[in-house]
């Protein structure tokens, strides 16, 4: 079996249409429109309770990479030496391997995350990276206070995208996606294949071209904020908001296009025949949504909890031979990304965190996971504060240690996230609270940060 894995930097669960959830009080034209994506969906098994776990881009990659959390045991650091990588074992297995990028962190910066692979490609110049220095002037597209990083954004990264594209072809993920498509037309008749594509798109900064952008908001006149500072969105007007969200629904849609002629490729060579294709998202984002901009953030009380918006994911998988057209509430997550190729590769699976989904993709009864946890690395610095939000699919516990405030939602009966039932359902909140300490003791998380956070607050 070949496979194929495609990841798409901060796409929202709610925006993507076949999951039938549109984004809570945005006032848009339209809602955002997948129809590429939503086909993919209806004949794969859609994980419909799939939750980010390290959090937020490089330490979920390195979950899906090891099959392990890493958010117990450090931050955003490169892919560590000591840990056996899921291209390096399919590599062992006699699979030839290709990453095709544009998400620049995994290359950037020592991240190594070409490590075990046969070959990589990274199409460059997204987001700060420092691609290139022509001197050409251009303006900023709003003021710049407004921006995040706006002078970075300015000398590196926005001289390139708007002086040298001319169509929609020349945005990152119709390259990316153009790039995989090469080369699975020019390396699909290997015996078997990896291919891993990961593009930054939806990622800010939001610049579709202009007709993504009149499909959600047309007619807008206003400034463009298309890189919003992060945290509480005071500093911009409703309509600015609304446009911000018009620009987000634009990448998403952009994505969806490009996406679809990626499976088209994998259509018209045959490929679902042999080959697994997994699509997953690593995180959303917030766009106005409980008055804030941004994946993460600190307030009052403390870190920013992982609300619905960012920490539900999108996961589907389609293999050969497999179910389709199927939804599942397990509680998936990105560590079990590595133990369910292993598995379909029919390759013996290390000691690792992550579940095997392989019986799900067959139709079969799902393996046992109490609860999902989403969270930036564990401190032992008992002044830096961390928000670890715990779900069971039904009820998410916001943690941030003793001394901050706890916040408890049945996120079914209130999706929206707006009745905190703590410490009214305090029952409810002692039960993730303690699977929470139990998932930390298990996987051998230092006792120092354990101690930081075995108490819940008053």
């Amino acid at each position: 079996m070949n496979f194929i894995v495609i990841v798409s930097d901060t796409l929202r669960y709610d925006c993507v249409s076949y999951h039938g959830r549109d984004p809570i009080g945005w006032d848009l034209e339209r809602r955002p429109h997948t129809p590429h994506i939503d086909r993919f969906a209806a004949e794969a098994v859609v994980f419909d309770k799939a939750y980010a776990g390290s959090f937020p881009t490089i330490p979920m990659r390195t979950d899906m990479f090891t099959g392990k959390y890493t958010f117990p045991f450090r931050g955003w650091t490169p892919l560590p030496d000591d840990e056996t990588i899921l291209a390096e074992e399919l590599g062992k297995a006699g699979y030839v391997s290709m990453l095709i990028c544009d998400t620049p962190h995994l290359i950037r910066d020592g991240h190594r995350f070409d490590r075990g692979f046969t070959a990589w490609h990274w199409n460059r110049g997204q987001e700060g990276d420092r691609a290139i220095t022509d001197d050409i002037p251009v303006d900023y597209p709003s003021d710049p206070a407004k921006l995040r990083t706006a002078e970075r954004m300015l000398r590196y990264h926005y001289r390139w995208r708007t002086a040298y594209w001319r169509s929609e072809e020349d945005t990152f993920v119709a390259r990316t996606m153009s790039d995989a498509c090469r080369w699975l037309e020019r390396n699909h008749t290997h015996e078997r294949f990896f291919l891993y594509i990961d593009t930054f798109d939806p990622h800010e900064p939001w610049d579709p071209p202009q007709h993504y952008r009149d499909m959600y908001d047309p007619g807008y006149t206003g400034e463009v904020v298309d890189h919003p500072v992060y945290g509480y969105c005071d500093y911009l007007s409703a309509e600015e908001i609304r446009h911000c969200r018009a620009l987000y629904a634009g990448e998403v849609t952009l994505v969806d296009t490009w996406m679809g002629r990626l499976f088209e490729t994998i259509e018209h060579l045959g490929l679902y025949e042999n080959t697994a294709v997994f699509l997953i998202s690593d995180h959303g984002h917030y766009i106005g949504d409980y008055g804030r901009i941004g994946k993460s953030g600190s307030g009052p009380d403390g870190p920013w909890p992982f609300y619905e918006e960012v920490s539900h994911i999108v996961l589907m998988g389609r293999v050969p031979g497999g179910v389709g057209g199927v939804r599942v509430d397990f509680l998936a997550q990105p560590v079990d990304i590595m133990p369910t190729i292993l598995d379909l590769a029919g390759l013996p699976i290390p000691k690792m965190h992550g579940i095997s989904l392989a019986p799900i993709l067959y139709g079969e009864s799902p393996p046992q996971r109490s609860i999902a946890v989403t969270s930036p690395g564990l401190s032992d610095n008992p002044k830096r504060p961390v928000c670890s939000s715990i779900t069971d699919g039904i009820w998410t516990l916001h943690y941030r240690g003793p001394d901050y405030p706890a916040e408890l939602y049945n996120i079914e009966d209130d999706p929206a996230q707006w009745h905190n039932l703590y410490p009214e359902r305090m029952e409810e909140a002692k039960r993730l609270h303690a699977a929470y300490l139990d998932l930390l003791r298990r996987i051998g998380t230092d006792e120092r940060k354990i101690s930081l956070r075995e108490r819940l607050p008053r």
